[in-house]
């Protein structure tokens, strides 16, 4: 069992200077953010699958215990729906796993056309993948959230033991904050499903801007993750907000919430990075 915790992406131009040390290059933000949190949803393989070049680059610069979690690719997702893309799907899979023990789970994002009539072609998709995978699907047609539809999904999914995103949207949408406006227009404001299916758990949750607004979710959220942490999952809690520089700030308070019900939890690399070094302390002249 482990809790991973982060954001969408891993650099952000509002990170710099609070989020990341003041002089930290572009170059070294990925290294910069693993010292922190210890998780990502790779949001950017859903626009371009990256070279393999890069990927072996980040294999490198961060450690064994973080994990990346990227998306399919649009392309085959979106443009084709998963329809005869079953060897630009392999490909794709064959250059993540050049993370090596850093892969997480992938991430299968469908579209909102995708609906419980085209379940047969999603269950042709996970059956040709590669073995050995962990993926989690993300639903957004309105009728997967009806009774019929969702034991249809589920069934499918646990064939080929694959998990659901749980996708909390509820944050943003209910917010009074003007800034909370562009998450409203573009992340779908569909029910909270918490069934984690598989003995992993990634959860896309997308904030308000407002701290104080996100309190009650996260006092739902909390009690749930440690549960699972009971039930011995790894869980995956990847924190979006539409005001970008609260995300790992959020993503930080929340994993502290979940430390005070479950103590034995350890400290994020945040924790380690803020304490003072020996070298740094001052120490006082002897007479």
């Amino acid at each position: 069992m482990t809790f991973y915790i982060g954001c969408a992406v891993w650099a952000h131009d509002d990170w710099a200077g609070n989020f990341f040390p003041p002089g930290t290059p572009k170059d070294g933000r990925l290294a910069a953010y693993t010292r922190r949190l210890t998780a990502v949803e790779m949001n950017s393989s859903f626009y371009a699958v990256p070279p393999v070049p890069t990927v072996k680059k980040w294999a490198a610069e961060t450690p064994e215990t973080f994990r990346f979690s990227p998306k399919f690719p649009k392309a085959i997702s979106h443009t084709a729906q998963l329809k005869d893309m079953e060897s630009q799907a392999r490909a794709f899979v064959g250059t993540m796993r050049l993370l090596g023990p850093r892969l997480g789970p992938l991430m299968l994002q469908l579209p909102p056309s995708f609906a419980p009539t085209r379940i047969p072609i999603l269950a042709q998709f996970l059956e040709n993948l590669p073995e050995g995978l962990q993926v989690t699907v993300e639903v957004r047609h309105p009728d997967f959230f009806t009774p019929q539809g969702e034991a249809e999904l589920h069934d499918c999914l646990g064939a080929f033991r694959a998990g659901r995103v749980l996708f909390d949207s509820r944050p943003a949408h209910e917010s009074d904050s003007p800034d909370a406006e562009s998450a409203q227009e573009r992340k779908p404001n569909v029910p909270l499903v918490t069934d984690p299916l598989q003995s992993f758990a990634v959860v896309r949750y997308i904030s308000s801007p407002v701290a104080a607004e996100n309190e009650p979710f996260w006092a739902e959220w909390a009690p749930r993750i440690a549960i699972w942490i009971d039930e011995d999952r790894d869980i995956y809690f990847y924190v979006h907000c539409p005001v970008e520089i609260h995300s790992p700030v959020f993503a930080r308070d929340f994993y502290q919430k979940v430390r005070v019900l479950r103590p034995a939890l350890p400290p994020l690399p945040w924790d380690e990075a803020e304490r003072p070094s020996n070298d740094s302390l001052t120490q006082l002249p002897l007479f």
